[in-house]
């Protein structure tokens, strides 16, 4: 099973982790095979949102002042179970500093890219 991990990061978050823990956090998950790809992001000053609404095309760049949080990296694992990909998590650095999300994939079917059939979605 293939997980996506965001590293949300709070505005209000004190501290940073102990030097060197990120690193060990990588090395560990990597010598491991379950992280697939993975990168820090660049601050949100230099964020860029795109989206279309009536037709037209809204982009809008950082920085965001309403943001109480922001994606400061991710991570592709790759687990054999949401347990496994849990336990990962609680280890990141980042997990006493902001939050860890974590979602599995939601492949589409062949049959959804094949027909052009609507793709199931879920609203909040």
């Amino acid at each position: 099973m293939r997980y996506l991990l965001l590293v949300r990061v709070h505005a209000d978050a004190e501290g940073a982790p102990p030097p060197g823990a990120i690193g060990t956090w990588l090395e560990d998950v990597d010598r491991s095979g379950q992280r697939v790809v993975g990168a820090r992001l660049r601050p949100t000053a230099e964020t860029t949102v795109v989206r279309r609404r009536g037709g037209e095309l809204l982009v809008t760049d950082g920085p965001f002042a309403d943001a109480k949080e922001w994606i400061g990296g991710f991570d592709v694992l790759e687990v054999g179970s949401r347990e496994e990909a849990i336990e990962i998590a609680s280890r990141h650095p980042m997990v006493e500093l902001g939050t860890i999300e974590l979602s599995a994939f939601w492949p589409f079917t062949p049959e959804e890219l094949a027909t052009g059939a609507e793709i199931e979605t879920v609203s909040s």
